[in-house]
């Protein structure tokens, strides 16, 4: 605790800090400043699409307020905030701004209101009177792990730099994805908390029996070192919900690098207003961190972001004195040979993009060898289930009842093929962009490890050099088109058959079947495919924009600094005294700046275990 009338570490150094950065770096700081006065801790809800994330923030919030439905939501954040004057405000991408009523969200963010982002919105912000908002909290949800994470945008960006804590929604089928371990291993790594949901558990066998006898107590500090297992009295053995529990459990653990617990939990019942105690058993816990654990947070993220940007801008100082002192001789030389070895680190982005492009050729081409096999296999697969059915229930149906419940059947069974191997493609893809993006950064990583080793053993200096930013998680989403495509001339057969009497009918919708079925599926494998191709290309073109801006974003402070000490030594001693001088108070206030953060986050840390302890 701050004697009365002692300044606030934390606020110092942000404001230190706003001096020496750029000015990128005083927007961000400047939001910081911003949610650290209104005391408004910034929680996203992440996960792939249809998890349910919009269903959880709005069970949450005690009513329907964001869209949910069959259609996904587009590539934009949407956050929710507090306030009685209850509407929204769109951001555009040109910086205008717009009031709206609540309801036009459905207008301005999903992809049956605003498709393709049309409307060219930015970011969205709704303003609800809800109390769990009133806690202090600003939900954001997000169009899925693959939005958030695949469009490399400073909006996207933005949502995780100021992002203090996280709730990821998950469910057992499909179970935890690639992209969402990805995600999980990012927010671990800006150390944050974490809870994480496994929605839809009523779907599951063995959910409902000993929900209210949570074994283990509510998660708390930065980055959610609580317990790693809720305790169920009614999902032991071999349930299907003890199953689904152990393997989130053991993901989400790996991923992020610590014991996490899962909440079970039936967002769709929380929000029809049945009584569902694993949201309760959640929201409880929720609720509770945020009255007692929430301010903690909050400052213990915010000096993280402030601490790896000082820590950054103190490279750079530190590197543009070194390097400027160095003016002459065998000094001059190693100075040389440290800014080439830095440089052939910004010359290798183009062999890694090309990398991504030779092995996004690779994918392209699997895919499509898949595809052609898949119109052979689960064609016959599909007109053997058809025959089944014809020579089974319906034998003796109607023509008319052959044709209605056998194009049904048959529109079901396309899809289910389609999308099983649409499916398998999709994780295959995601699989391979994941590898794909783990070697990039691995090399981008080792490279960097080379120029700190280089900085010590030319220069005498120990560099932090930050990493690489965010990673690749594509959207592979898709969604069938069955409906019956029928001509003129198709819709006046069909009349006919229906028509007709007996064998003769009977015959003729059969035919009518098989000659569906022949042209269906490979028609299903053909947009799933299609839909596949454009993704991964565009996947791929993200992917290497996302190089360009990782090696930039990592050398581009150490590239100032060179020049910075280019100019220092072929100035006049006066100025080089006087450049000198400046940069040596620059690495004064940021030693200065990184022990006020320090200070602030040891008294954050005090406070957090001092939560901790309470449950």
């Amino acid at each position: 605790m701050r004697a009365p009338g002692a300044s606030d570490p934390l606020l110092t150094a942000l404001t230190e800090l706003g001096a020496l950065g750029s000015d990128d770096d005083r927007v961000t700081l400047d939001t910081l400043r911003g949610r650290l006065a209104g005391r408004r801790l910034r929680v996203l809800v992440a996960g792939e699409a249809k998890r349910g994330k919009s269903t959880l923030v709005n069970a949450l919030l005690g009513r329907p307020v964001l869209p949910v439905g069959v259609t996904p939501l587009t590539a934009l954040a949407t956050t929710v905030r507090y306030g009685q004057d209850e509407g929204a405000t769109a951001v555009y991408r040109d910086g205008r701004t717009e009031d709206f009523p609540l309801s036009a969200l459905d207008d301005l963010v999903t992809e049956r209101g605003n498709s393709g982002n049309r409307r060219n919105v930015a970011s969205v912000t709704a303003t609800v009177d809800a109390p769990v908002l009133a806690r202090g909290v600003e939900l954001v949800d997000t169009p899925g792990t693959g939005s958030v994470y695949a469009h490399n945008t400073a909006e996207a960006e933005a949502a995780l730099e100021t992002m203090d804590a996280a709730v990821f929604v998950l469910t057992a089928d499909p179970p935890v994805s690639a992209s969402e371990r990805e995600l999980m291993a990012r927010v671990a790594e800006l150390s944050v908390t974490m809870f994480v949901v496994l929605n839809k558990a009523d779907y599951l066998a063995g959910y409902g029996t000993g929900l209210g006898s949570m074994a283990e107590p509510a998660v708390g500090g930065s980055g959610g070192t609580g317990a790693a297992v809720v305790g169920l009295a009614g999902a032991n053995g071999s349930s299907e919900l003890a199953e689904a529990l152990e393997f989130t459990v053991r993901i989400a653990g790996e991923a992020a690098g610590r014991p996490v617990r899962v909440w079970p939990v039936s967002a769709r019942s929380a929000l029809s207003g049945w009584h569902d105690p694993g949201f309760t058993a959640f929201a409880a816990d929720f609720t509770g961190y945020l009255d007692r654990g929430r301010a903690a947070d909050l400052r213990l993220s915010v000096a993280g972001h402030a601490h790896r940007m000082a820590e950054s801008l103190r490279d750079e100082a530190v590197l543009a004195r070194r390097a400027a002192q160095m003016r002459i001789g065998s000094a001059a030389d190693r100075v040389e040979e440290f800014a080439a070895r830095l440089a052939a680190v910004a010359a290798r982005c183009q062999d890694a993009a090309d990398l991504a492009s030779a092995e996004s050729a690779r994918l392209l081409a699997d895919l499509n060898e898949a595809a052609e096999q898949a119109v052979r296999d689960r064609a016959a697969s599909v007109e053997r289930q058809m025959e089944a059915l014809l020579m089974g229930d319906l034998a003796a149906a109607t023509a008319a009842e052959i044709q209605s419940a056998g194009r049904a059947r048959l529109g079901e069974l396309a899809v289910q093929e389609a999308e099983q191997w649409r499916q398998e493609q999709a994780d295959r893809l995601e699989q391979g962009l994941a590898k794909l993006d783990a070697r990039l950064t691995a090399d981008l990583q080792a490279e960097l490890s080379a120029v700190r080793d280089a900085a010590a053993e030319l220069l005498g200096l120990t560099l932090t050099v930050p990493g690489p930013g965010q990673r690749l998680a594509p959207d592979l989403r898709f969604f069938y088109l069955v409906a019956e495509q029928a001509g003129q001339t198709e819709l006046l057969a069909g009349a006919i058959r229906t028509r007709l009497p007996g064998n003769v009918g009977r015959r003729r919708a059969r035919a009518y079947l098989h000659r569906e079925a022949t042209g269906l599926v490979p028609q299903q494998i053909g947009r799933a495919r299609a839909d596949l191709q454009y993704r991964l290309a565009e996947a791929t073109r993200q992917l290497v924009r996302a190089i360009g801006a990782r090696y930039a974003e990592s050398t581009f402070r150490l590239e100032s600094a060179l020049r910075t000490a280019a100019t220092t030594r072929v100035a006049t001693t006066e100025d080089a005294a006087r450049l000198d001088h400046e940069l040596a108070a620059r690495q004064q206030t940021l030693s200065r700046v990184l022990a006020l953060l320090d200070d602030a986050t040891s008294a954050a840390q005090l406070d957090d275990q001092d939560y901790s302890s309470q449950d």
